[in-house]
């Protein structure tokens, strides 16, 4: 199957202090997403996952357009975008639900406006009966049309984004967390939106978050992130199954299981994450990875592809951990 996205080599920069920065011995610009490649099919579910700080958001919005300095290349449907020049097209064709839904709508427009927005941007009629059609979608009453966003709940307010942003029929929603900040039952009610959408309208999806479960719940595949890298990538079930990485064994372990008879061992990460200012020489997680040797100290680890999987370690492992 041909993806609907492809992403390779993906570097995203942002500009820190000019002159004062380079007088002072530190870098002007700093690299936040540093070469990344992954593919996206047409239906498919996949999740970012990793620390606060680890690169997710810059990502997904770089592929979006909507900021940083990019570089390598990104495809969609089979066509190499500039997105300099193909922006405006692009985000018609990739939507994007921001992670704060209620700091995300303005509060000075109603339900309603803020649906048509999409519509008046980009230069299209807005269909009658349109906006009340997008709420039945989403499981709410065509009723809140007129109301403001602090009249709504958390979970309201994340259903008209999720609203808003099917408004030009995109093949590709991004969700930044979408989770966040909502009671764990509304939160279940958003997950099962999402998949049913998906499934309903043929969208392809990816997930920003750092909440396990909701990766186990939605996700055909994940990739994990850190320091702007993918340390480890492949199919979700896979690799709750039996991850290789140290750090997605350290994620993994440190996330929350309900069944009270599962015993597992927890690994706790030692140090910070290093600056993205000053890259540590080698493997980068070598200074908090508890199964370090010494060429992992020297030498970075090249990418190692297994069946479906792939991940960047000298010494993976292979369930020492459970």
């Amino acid at each position: 199957m041909t993806a609907l996205l492809q992403v390779r080599g993906l570097t995203v920069a942002f500009r820190t202090g000019g002159l004062a920065a380079r007088l002072m011995g530190r870098p002007d610009r700093l690299e936040v997403v540093a070469g990344v490649d992954f593919d996206l099919a047409p239906g498919e579910t996949m999740a970012l996952v990793g620390e606060s700080g680890s690169g997710k958001t810059t990502l997904a919005r770089a592929v979006a357009g909507l900021g940083g300095e990019v570089g390598g290349e990104i495809g969609f449907a089979g066509k190499k975008l500039d997105l300099r020049r193909d922006g405006h097209r692009l985000r018609r064709e990739i939507a994007f639900i921001f992670q704060d839904a209620i700091s995300s709508l303005s509060p000075r427009f109603t339900v309603r406006s803020l649906i048509r927005e999409p519509f008046r941007i980009h230069g299209l009629p807005c269909p009658e009966g349109e906006v009340e059609r997008l709420l039945k979608l989403v499981g709410l009453s065509p009723e809140i049309a007129d109301r403001h966003p602090h009249q709504l709940s958390g979970g309201q307010a994340r259903r008209v984004g999720v609203a808003r942003a099917l408004t030009l029929k995109p093949r590709l929603v991004i969700a930044d967390e979408p989770t966040a900040g909502l009671d764990v039952s509304v939160q279940s009610e958003v997950l099962n939106l999402l998949n049913a959408l998906r499934e309903e309208l043929g969208l392809s999806l990816l997930i920003i978050t750092h909440n396990l479960n909701v990766v186990r719940h939605v996700a055909d595949r994940m990739a994990i992130m850190y320091l702007g890298r993918f340390v480890e990538t492949g199919a979700t079930a896979r690799i709750f199954a039996g991850p290789r990485h140290p750090y997605t064994v350290a994620l993994l372990s440190a996330n929350p299981i309900i069944d009270p008879e599962a015993r597992r061992a927890r690994i706790d990460l030692e140090g910070e994450v290093p600056s993205l200012a000053r890259r540590p020489q080698g493997c980068e997680f070598h200074g908090r990875c508890p199964f370090v040797q010494e060429d992992c100290r020297l030498r970075a680890p090249d990418l190692r592809v297994e069946a479906d999987r792939g991940f960047t370690c000298h010494h993976p492992l292979r369930g020492e951990w459970t």
